[in-house]
């Protein structure tokens, strides 16, 4: 009988002593069951169908082939190293099985490995979007491994079925991660060996009178070993991540195609995007990045005691985005930006002067004010584009989907 599992990830780094393990509910037939896996070798455990339902101990006279247990499932006597305990039995993904998930976050990890673990058992992995989910939840959130049971059930066309092309995004997210974390410690020694050598200059009797201090570092970090292996590192992990995005689809139909935008920006991008599903709207998409406009008309922006509530890696490659139009006034985008430059200043002329904080006056519309809402403004329409192009893309061929927004 084939089951549907259902399971919501959560991250196992507990805050502030609270425990978050994630919640599994398996139907079977018309029964239901629900588990939590508290670590991530138990969630590996799970995806590859060994997760100890429970523990026995080892009858006396009983010598169990402990080649049917991974050791880690064996308690030892600590005396003489006899099996005392093994598992009674295991559960987890199993032929046939379905499991469902929501799209994104911190389970594309556990997604990935189950559909690989899937694909050759004849099961698959569906994923309903965020929002959609939000939507039918009524009661709290550690219900919700129960109620994606029941939208299963209720109806397929909610969710999508994981594919290949999935992995492929999954990759490039563990790609971005794994060439940040090496650029933050390459700037952390760059940092630490700076520190060193201003206090030695002031602390040597001579204190390098001869020479600029930046010629003895720029020296200096040449020759550590430690900062120079970080760098052939940090160059290893920006040269997987660019040829990860170039395996994309959307890399290959949207991105590359665009003058101006290179793999590292497209990657911050996909990286904070996710999966497009997850946005039924392009509204919803530009609150996401930051781009949207307030109920006054006004830009969003970071105003101090209050917090931000987009995504601050979309937001900046977005900014660093805008930069490459300006400085590509001849591209597509780039003649847009010069477009919206043309209007506002037709509509605002000359700058004019306004009451700012603490009665200073503000200077508004200048040339700089106008560029900066043109950029804006410009960057905004992308974000609309780049939902509406990239949802099509995600379209099941042979399937009609109009694009809200």
């Amino acid at each position: 009988m084939k089951r549907i599992v259902a399971i919501v990830h959560r991250i196992k780094n507990p805050v502030e002593g609270q425990a978050r393990p994630t919640l599994v509910a398996v139907k079977e037939g018309e029964k239901i069951k629900t588990f939590e896996l508290a670590t991530e070798q138990d969630e590996l455990d799970f995806v590859l169908g060994i997760l100890p339902t429970g523990m026995r101990k080892v009858k006396e006279g009983e010598y169990p082939d402990v080649n049917l247990y991974p050791e880690r499932h064996i308690e030892r006597d600590k005396v003489n190293g006899n099996p005392k305990r093994v598992p009674a039995g295991y559960d987890g993904l199993r032929p046939g099985d379905t499991l469902v998930m929501a799209l994104g976050g911190s389970g594309d990890r556990m997604a990935y490995a189950a559909h690989r673990q899937l694909k050759d058992l004849g099961g698959r992995v569906m994923r309903i979007a965020p929002f959609l989910l939000k939507e039918k939840r009524k009661g709290e959130k550690e219900e919700d491994h129960l109620l994606l049971l029941n939208l299963f059930r209720e109806g397929e066309t909610l969710f999508q079925e994981m594919t290949d092309r999935d992995l492929d995004l999954i990759r490039v997210r563990e790609a971005y991660f794994a060439r940040t974390e090496a650029m933050k410690a390459r700037i952390g020694c760059e940092q630490r060996l700076r520190q060193r050598f201003i206090g030695r200059v002031f602390l040597t009797e001579n204190m390098y009178p001869e020479g600029r201090l930046e010629d003895e570092y720029d020296s200096l970090k040449a020759n550590d070993k430690i900062l120079q292996a970080l760098l052939q590192e940090e160059r290893r992990r920006e040269a997987e991540l660019k040829q990860a995005v170039r395996r994309l689809t959307v890399w290959e139909e949207i991105f590359e195609p665009l003058e101006g935008v290179g793999e590292m920006i497209a990657a911050r991008l996909v990286v904070a995007i996710g999966d497009i599903r997850r946005f039924k709207t392009d509204a919803q998409l530009k609150k996401f990045c930051g781009v949207h406009v307030l109920p006054d008309g006004k830009f969003v922006r970071r105003r101090s005691g209050e917090v931000a509530n987009w995504h601050p890696e979309a937001r900046q490659a977005l900014y660093l985005l805008g930069d490459q139009f300006n400085r590509r006034p001849e591209s597509v985008w780039g003649k847009k930006l010069r477009e919206y430059k043309r209007r506002f200043r037709e509509k605002y002329p000359e700058p004019v002067e306004t009451p700012g904080a603490g009665g200073r006056k503000v200077k508004k519309y200048t040339d700089g004010h106008i560029h900066k809402m043109a950029t804006w403004r410009t960057i905004t329409k992308f974000v609309e584009w780049l939902h509406h192009e990239w949802s099509r893309l995600e379209v099941p061929e042979g399937k009609k989907v109009e694009v809200a927004g």
